[in-house]
């Protein structure tokens, strides 16, 4: 039989959002496919119960790799160990999701090493004659695209939210087969001596899993222009992000980057002040659920691909908005 693999990691505590939306887009192409089984490959240090947890979550078969090595994932390792379940489980289809580790660095090399046609970025999938087609958005988001992947095995990477968990389901049954393999064999010969921590700090959510993002343009004008959109995002629970012109001035980390050289977000909730919407911008942000936009220009080009328009000024909106929400928190 046939599967479709989504490659999965865990800590002993929680599962990323990134994999069980990777178990759910592997679960609606083994349905489309017909009689296939949707599997996962799951890494990590003491993860047996997480490899249950996925086959609540909709995998059939899980192929656990559970190693104390794993416990600060390598992209050599995880390449390493990836490559060899999947030259020995045969997949039709490996998933992964579009993040800097799985995304970014494992699943195009693997596809190189497996000579594998690969489709990066994809928001779905269709199926027709058993051929399966790649959604994903191309011209920086104005227009979306189907790709076909040739070869023996196909890779693609999957985009953040683009697939919702599915809910786990606790009477559902499945095999959790741990693999025969000893990860430090793929330790690479150039080790990291020390890990440095940036200065930086974290305030609230961050962009990856955040369902309210508030970002900022150059329309904010200073960088204490954006301590009023941080004030927005303490009250809403929100991430802070920033477009390329603000983050270049130094009003945003570049961490918090959203657009086609930075982050790819999906929130529920995108507010876009002071941002014109160019298209580089757009291409991380336009898969949001929901986008409101408030500019004081009425031709700016994000008015286009906002679901709700604001035209004015952001100091007249802003911080009336954070005193409503206050009032709303403080009356429950």
């Amino acid at each position: 039989m046939t599967s479709v693999l989504a490659f999965c990691t865990a800590t002993v505590t929680s599962i990323p959002r990134s994999a069980l939306e990777v178990v759910a887009a592997a679960r609606s192409l083994a349905q489309q496919l017909g009689g296939v089984s949707a599997q996962a490959l799951l890494l990590g240090a003491r993860v047996e119960q997480q490899a249950y947890a996925l086959i609540q979550h909709g995998a059939d078969e899980v192929f656990l790799v559970d190693h104390p090595s794993l416990a600060s994932l390598e992209d050599e390792v995880a390449l390493g160990v990836a490559e060899y379940v999947v030259r020995q489980m045969t997949p039709q289809v490996v998933l992964f999701p579009h993040d800097d580790l799985a995304g970014g660095h494992v699943a195009p090399r693997l596809a190189y090493r497996l000579k594998a046609g690969i489709v990066t970025d994809c928001t779905g999938f269709a199926v027709q004659d058993h051929e399966i087609r790649w959604l994903r958005p191309v011209y920086g988001g104005k227009a979306m695209a189907y790709f076909r992947a040739q070869g023996p095995i196909q890779v693609a990477t999957v985009r953040s939210r683009a697939f919702e968990p599915l809910p786990a389901d606790p009477s559902r049954r499945g095999e959790v087969r741990p693999v025969d393999i000893n990860p430090e064999t793929f330790l690479p010969t150039v080790r990291a001596v020390e890990r440095v921590e940036t200065a930086e700090v974290e305030e609230g959510p961050s962009l990856d899993r955040a369902e309210i993002i508030v970002s900022g343009g150059r329309g904010m004008g200073s960088a204490e222009g954006f301590q009023v959109l941080h004030d927005l995002a303490r009250v809403l629970g929100a991430a802070v992000g920033g477009s390329r012109p603000a983050a270049d001035m130094g009003w945003v980390p570049h961490s918090h980057l959203v657009g086609q050289t930075g982050k790819i977000v999906a929130p529920k909730l995108y507010i876009a002040v002071g941002i014109s919407g160019a298209t580089q911008h757009m291409a991380g942000a336009g898969s949001s659920k929901t986008i409101v936009a408030i500019n004081k220009d009425p031709d700016a080009p994000i008015f286009k691909l906002a679901h709700i328009g604001v035209v004015s000024e952001w100091e007249k909106v802003i911080p009336p908005l954070i005193q409503i929400f206050r009032e709303m928190r403080s009356q429950g």
